[in-house]
């Protein structure tokens, strides 16, 4: 699990740099940081570790709950209306590739013991 979570930190960082860059093309300033809503996620994550939350399919099942977070903010980013162009396309892009990460959660989530 350690190396699939790397895997997806490297993505997470790969998509934020490239967002990054959309909005400086368009001559705004980027969010730095992370949201709220991502920190305490990560903090709930670290407390269940702590606490209890050790095995694999507790893990798995709150990672999957990140998943769903992420997913919908980029289901209502493309449904705003607000995109077009090389933002869409790379949201888009994104998008499929954050699905594919949950389902992939998702699987072995269901196949832990």
């Amino acid at each position: 699990m350690k190396e699939i979570f790397q895997k997806y930190s490297g993505q997470s960082r790969k998509f934020s740099q490239e967002l990054t860059q959309i909005v400086a093309e368009h001559g705004e300033k980027a969010e730095t940081g992370t949201s709220v809503g991502g920190s305490l996620h990560r903090a709930w994550i670290d407390v269940k570790g702590l606490f209890g939350g050790t095995d694999r399919k507790s893990i798995l099942e709150e990672a999957e709950r990140g998943e769903d977070v992420i997913k919908k903010a980029y289901k209502d980013a493309i449904e705003s209306g607000y995109l077009s162009g090389k933002a869409l396309d790379v949201v888009n892009s994104q998008q499929s590739e954050i699905v594919a990460e949950h389902n992939t959660i998702r699987d072995l989530r269901d196949v832990a013991k």
